[in-house]
């Protein structure tokens, strides 16, 4: 697995990034609905106490990522697509990749978003899906 300390994080700029080009996609509500509660999302997974991360595991902070980009609602409007894209963004750039149907993804933020997944299950979600053996947990 990609030593923690090594980890790729994703910033808040990078979300704005990646928000803004699907408000050109797609059509949807532009805007920020609440400046702090995306920065809470954003930089929640990358906490730290006591010199030590409150989420530990890429797979911790990837679940803690979109689960707090979809359920704080700071866009308008797509914020279950903007957690999404965050977190594969996210996986992605600290080389995990995961297998994944189109409709697996769509009930996945839809459980999120409705409270039948939190993130340890998101978590699990996350880590059967992991295409290599050697970085799951």
């Amino acid at each position: 697995m990609t030593h923690e300390k090594d980890t790729i994080a994703i910033i808040l700029d990078d979300v704005l990034s990646f928000h803004h080009h699907m408000e050109e996609t797609f059509v949807m509500d532009k805007g920020i609905h609440d400046i702090g509660l995306l920065e809470s999302a954003v930089n929640t997974p990358f906490q730290t106490f006591d010199g030590k991360d409150l989420y530990p595991t890429i797979y911790d902070k990837a679940s803690q990522l979109c689960y707090g980009l979809a359920k704080n609602h700071p866009f308008c409007d797509g914020n279950k697509r903007s957690a999404v894209h965050s977190m594969l963004v996210f996986l992605y750039v600290n080389n995990i990749e995961i297998e994944y149907t189109q409709q697996e993804l769509e009930d996945m933020i839809i459980a999120v978003a409705d409270n039948r997944m939190n993130t340890l299950d998101l978590k699990e979600w996350l880590i059967y899906r992991t295409k290599d053996e050697k970085y799951k947990d």
